[in-house]
């Protein structure tokens, strides 16, 4: 056995008592944030759908279970650096198919329940085996697009001691540290999911810095401090986070000191607010893709020429412009800048109209043909217009023939319409988990990921053996320089193939109080609340 890093344990502290007053407003400028101490108060334009990681497939979802939650290994904030969280050491085989990973000793969930090897095992057995009594009926989609199926990849979980769990997998995956460093792969108090698997859904049980106190729908979640968290103490005992559709109300709320953080701002206000005094704009790294899918399997978007010609039609460089904040990239590689695998020789498909109509008449459609176009009205990091971008998508198509019905959803039911395959395209996007091409390419647009059960993440049901090879040898080796060329592959076969059109890269501005301190842009949008600490008073 190689090892791959030994990673720092955390100092453990005592148990913290938990006094916690808790308000649904007011902002956090104390120099106490201990218990009765003004919370920490952020807004976002849209609630988390489900707080079960495993059943989770939104960011909304995950970066809030984050907070909760630990896993067997994170990533560093700020990057994608891999560190311990429970492991604390690992190991891989030679022929790379079984990890070995030894627990720090001690750790408990906030309900008391050991976190040890055995509830390790439990979370794995639950995400992968249906046979298992904890699996239920549930969607486990992350799962299901990260690791090829029920059991997929994980072949097998094992606990020679309390301390020391060890997976072995039916092949080698190049991915797989990265993989279980996921949001989606919390780890949850075996007893809490036992007990109330539904329950659990909407107040996990973890062993991170914070746990759910409450959870009004569309109105706020309140985080407080966990007693039991091992690491440092959070710089704040009570964490709110408030949902504000109304943008404006949000601007005006961040304004006038009534919350602390606002996120997903829209880009005139993210420019306007970077100038106020007191105020500070922040952008996280870029590590997503928005996208216009295309169900192929439904006419006429099985024919390549038409799907081109969708690509040819819309004006994707002065959408870019003017309808994102700075930081925004034209997407010609479906994978964000840098990312292992860009091809260089790819560009974004140049706005032509008169091309995309040739196209159109080249497959039987001289005069264009009616469709329509499903969307969320709530912002996202990838698309803080979407009601703007719909409309421009609209306009351009029409100049090329293509009338479109606009159909815009509020984010839950969109996400189960476009999982189940209910749209003809959809507007759509994608904010990485890893920083690993895999991670764009096989939950988007693998065959594995397109079953029309709700499960579903391949939104355009594009099914190509010669990609599915593609992932396949990109997941069977640890070699970069192999996998670089693997993903350069899969760049051109989606930028030929057009089974959705990439339009933009974007880095995400996160709106913030100047006085605090701490925050870490993070590329997979993740807060680290635990990290923040309230300014000094006078």
């Amino acid at each position: 056995m190689k090892t791959i890093v030994a990673a720092r344990a955390r100092n453990p502290l005592a148990a913290l008592a938990l006094a916690v007053g808790v308000s649904a407003c007011g902002g956090g400028a104390s120099s106490d944030a201990g218990a009765g101490a003004a919370p920490l108060v952020m807004a976002r334009v849209k609630d988390a759908v489900v707080l079960d990681p495993s059943h989770a497939t939104d960011g909304l979802s995950l970066n809030t279970t984050n907070e909760v939650m630990q896993n067997l290994v994170a990533f560093k904030p700020g990057s994608f650096d891999v560190v311990g969280d429970v492991a604390k050491r690992w190991s891989v085989s030679a022929d790379g198919k079984t990890w070995t990973f030894d627990l720090k000793p001690g750790l408990v969930f906030s309900d008391g329940t050991p976190l040890d090897a055995k509830a390790v095992k439990f979370n794995f057995d639950r995400w992968r085996l249906p046979s298992d009594p904890a699996h239920g009926n549930f969607a486990y989609s992350y799962y299901v697009v990260t690791f090829g199926g029920l059991p997929g990849a994980i072949a097998d979980v094992a606990t020679p001691s309390p301390t020391r769990v060890v997976i072995r997998l039916s092949k080698p995956l190049g991915p797989f540290l990265r993989d279980i460093a996921e949001q989606a792969f919390a780890l949850g108090s075996p007893r809490a999911i036992a007990a109330d698997p539904k329950g659990f859904e909407l107040k996990p049980v973890g062993s991170g810095p914070y746990l759910v106190a409450e959870w009004q729908r569309d109105d706020h979640i309140t985080l407080v401090a966990n007693p039991r968290w091992s690491g440092p103490k959070p710089g704040y005992q009570t964490v709110i986070i408030r949902d504000i559709p109304d943008q404006a109300t949000s601007v005006l709320s961040i304004q006038k000191g009534d919350i602390d953080m606002l996120t997903d701002p829209r880009p005139d206000d993210a420019a306007n607010l970077a100038k106020q005094t007191g105020i500070t704009v922040l952008r996280q790294p870029s590590n997503n893709v928005s996208y216009l899918a295309m169900e192929v399997e439904k006419k006429p978007f099985g024919d390549v020429r038409v799907r081109r010609a969708v690509a040819y039609a819309i004006d994707v460089a002065t959408m870019a412009q003017s309808l994102y904040s700075g930081g925004a990239t034209v997407a010609g590689n479906w994978t964000p800048p840098g990312m292992l695998g860009e091809n260089a020789s790819l560009h974004v498909y140049p706005h032509d109209a008169a091309k995309a109509r040739a196209l159109l008449a080249g497959a039987g459609f001289p005069h264009g043909f009616t469709s329509s176009l499903m969307y969320s009205t709530a912002p996202r990091p990838y698309l803080p217009e979407p009601q703007r971008v719909a409309e421009t998508i609209q306009a351009n198509l029409a100049e090329a023939g293509i009338t479109v019905t606009l159909q815009p959803y509020e984010w839950g039911v969109f996400l189960d319409k476009i999982r189940h395959g209910q749209h003809e395209m959809c507007l759509i996007g994608w904010t990485g988990d890893n920083g690993d091409p895999d991670n764009f390419f096989y939950p988007l647009l693998d065959q594995d990921a397109a079953h029309k059960d709700g499960s579903a993440q391949n939104y355009s049901f594009w099914r190509d053996p010669a990609f599915h090879r593609l992932m396949l040898a990109g997941q069977a080796t640890i070699d970069d320089a192999r996998r670089k060329g693997v993903y350069q592959q899969a760049n051109a076969m989606v930028h030929d193939q057009v089974p959705a059109v990439s339009l933009v890269h974007t880095t995400v501005p996160i709106v913030m109080k100047a006085a605090l301190n701490g925050f870490v842009p993070s590329p997979n949008t993740s807060y680290h609340f635990n990290l923040i600490r309230a300014p000094k008073g006078p």
